[in-house]
């Protein structure tokens, strides 16, 4: 009886020692990373994904005797800011704004307060001699630029012309910032 025994505790190491090497070895794969990157353009769009209005101030006059110049900021907040896909072209158009005296027409631009109005423009240039317009499909009264992936500052420059001064008050007006692509 004891060989018996002593029989089955060999068989029993031996199958101990196959089953450990059963489980020895490695597999690999891979993992597929990607994102697709489409064309798009947001518009005033800051760092960090903040959005804020861009903002044209002529400041505080007493009487309009005389034309009253005024700009956005140059660069970052205050401008039109634009940031789309690398290599995108683009086309900045500003509307003829809430109170334009004729709808959808962007030289009879005006600003409001309670009943009374004051008429300006808004201009692609210091020289005031092109009208920034909203006509994305002609080149000449918008601006054209190609997209390098960072956010573009557009400066808008503005005038008030001479004119009857009304009421005193704060005149205001909304122009939206188009961009085709």
């Amino acid at each position: 009886m004891k060989i018996n025994f002593a029989i089955l505790a060999t068989v029993s190491v031996v199958a101990t020692g196959v089953s450990s090497n059963v489980n020895a070895g490695s597999s690999t794969g891979n993992l597929e990373v990607k994102i697709v990157i489409t064309k798009e353009c947001q518009v005033n769009v800051g760092s960090g994904g903040t959005v804020s209005n861009a903002v044209l101030d002529f400041g505080s006059k007493g009487v309009l005797n005389k034309a009253v110049d005024g700009e956005t900021a140059a660069k970052g907040t205050g401008s039109i800011q634009v940031q789309c896909t690398n290599g995108t072209a683009l086309k900045i158009g500003l509307g003829a704004g809430t109170n334009a005296s004729t709808a959808n027409d962007v030289n009879t631009r005006r600003m409001k307060s309670g009943t009374e109005f004051i008429s300006y423009q808004l201009y692609q240039d210091t020289a005031h001699k092109s009208v920034w317009g909203n006509t994305t499909d002609t080149a000449s009264n918008v601006v054209s630029l190609t997209a390098d992936g960072t956010i573009q500052s557009k400066q808008i420059f503005g005038q008030i012309p001479a004119q009857t001064t009304p009421a005193d008050g704060t005149y205001t007006d909304t122009v939206v910032v188009s961009v085709s692509y």
